[in-house]
């Protein structure tokens, strides 16, 4: 049998109240695919009986809505409602396929991103093209309001840069308008299985054809989900070509430090970096 102390705030002001006086002894969650199984399965030294903040009945935290620039996700959104929602399939359409493949419906009718995210899994799905689009996670406390970087926000697998006090209120994406974006995946199975490899790609095709911009984001082959910055650089402002396609699928290849384990072995992992960014830039061409 598992005890838990839950407090269960009514409104985001209670919340900060109750993270205030208890800080990091008080650990949120929401539909709790994560939490509740790192507690059971003991991936977390949170004492015998520890203290969960459920956010589940603070409305305010459950919304998208569209900004001029940016689509903003509340944290509470869960990876269906995320999937299907007209404003993500409209502007980050890659992030509803990402999403799609978590856990089964269930999990992903539970699940939130703001869980996703937070568990700081360099295999989860919804993170290469929250890197690629630059969001930034906002964090509020009883005293201030702040932006962190996505890049900024993860350190490390299983460790974010969240004030002890603090909850994440808000994921803040740009729309990017004219990119073309994708999210590339292989697991073992399709369902219910985590990632061997992923590839987040956004890219600004111009009219002469040339690619004026293009974001990669690597996933599940480094402690973090990392950028594909010199590749980027191989490919901006060129026009694409199977020599180029080529090249970039060896330059990836050396942008991560992919480790052995249950689910694959390292170069296997870093094959397919190249692989599936192969993949999606003959796709464009």
């Amino acid at each position: 049998m598992y005890r838990f102390n839950i407090h269960s705030p009514e409104n985001l002001e209670e919340a900060l109240d109750l993270k205030a006086t208890f800080g990091a002894d008080l650990h949120p969650f929401a539909g709790g695919t994560d939490v509740l199984v790192s507690i059971r399965n003991n991936r977390v030294d949170w004492g015998d009986q520890p203290s969960l903040l459920n956010l589940n009945k603070i409305q305010s935290l459950h919304f998208i809505k569209e900004t001029f620039n940016t689509i903003e996700i509340g944290p509470l959104m869960t990876h269906s409602e995320i999937s299907s929602h007209p404003l993500i399939q409209t502007h980050i359409p890659a992030l509803a396929k990402a999403v799609s493949y978590i856990g089964s419906p269930q999990i992903r009718n539970l699940g939130t991103i703001a869980g996703n995210m937070c568990h700081a899994s360099p295999a989860a799905d919804s993170l290469p093209i929250l890197y690629c689009r630059n969001a930034k996670i906002e964090v509020q406390t009883q005293k201030h309001t702040t932006l962190i970087p996505i890049e900024e926000f993860i350190t490390g697998p299983g460790f974010i840069a969240l004030d002890p006090s603090g909850i994440v209120t808000k994921i803040s994406v740009p729309k990017l308008p004219g990119y073309t974006g994708d999210y590339l995946t292989l697991r073992q199975r399709q369902a219910l299985s985590c990632n061997v490899v992923s590839v987040g790609v956004e890219t600004l095709p111009n009219q002469g054809g040339e690619i004026e911009d293009i974001r990669i984001a690597l996933g599940a082959v480094s402690p973090t989900v990392v950028r594909g910055k010199k590749t980027e650089t191989l490919l901006k402002n060129k026009i694409l070509s199977q020599d180029l396609i080529d090249e970039a699928h060896d330059l990836i290849q050396t942008e991560c430090v992919p480790i052995d384990d249950v689910r694959s072995n390292k170069n296997y992992r870093q094959a397919m970096t190249g692989i599936l960014l192969m993949r999606f830039l003959s796709s464009q061409i």
